[in-house]
């Protein structure tokens, strides 16, 4: 008798549907809001690059002259100037004799070296930033540079304007 009242009982089953969907719609926001935030934060490793690029482009005297100096900036252009940042972004500044030279090398990894060239030199500046991911599933976004992060890239070309 008591078995049939059991299996009768429809009470708490919208907690056990719950339950069940619960992990899964989480998971998604957290997915969603994880997404949103590389693209954030890869369409800010391009602004950073851009500006902190455009300081050596002009000759700007206070611009960056070593590769450390050129991480500094960009971290800082990133919102998080801090040894954390620098750790996570390696970079490197090229001279090229011209644009084709510079887009071949284009695909690859950042080495750390920094020559930011004269007046009218072909620069090419390369950065990767890895970004640790909140969910670790979505490894699948980007390049996966490790468990548990993401590699965000940015590169831009330009020819160093006739400053003196």
């Amino acid at each position: 008798m008591a078995a049939r009242r059991f299996y009768q009982d429809e009470r708490g089953g919208t907690a056990i549907e719950f339950a069940i969907v619960a992990p899964i719609l989480i998971f998604l926001l957290f997915a969603t809001l994880e997404v949103a935030v590389v693209g954030m934060m890869s369409a800010g490793l391009d602004n950073a690059i851009a500006r902190t690029g455009r300081m050596i482009r002009t000759g700007q005297s206070d611009g960056p002259n070593d590769a450390p100096q050129f991480e500094a900036f960009v971290c800082q252009a990133l919102g998080e100037d801090n040894d954390e940042c620098r750790a996570r972004l390696q970079v490197s500044v090229q001279r090229y004799a011209n644009f084709g030279q510079a887009a071949a090398a284009a695909s690859g990894l950042p080495d750390g070296t920094f020559n930011k060239g004269s007046a009218g030199d072909i620069i090419m500046v390369r950065a990767s930033y890895r970004y640790p991911l909140l969910t670790p599933q979505l490894g699948f976004y980007g390049t996966p540079s490790a468990a548990g992060e993401v590699l965000l890239d940015a590169r831009t070309a330009f020819k160093n304007e006739p400053y003196k």
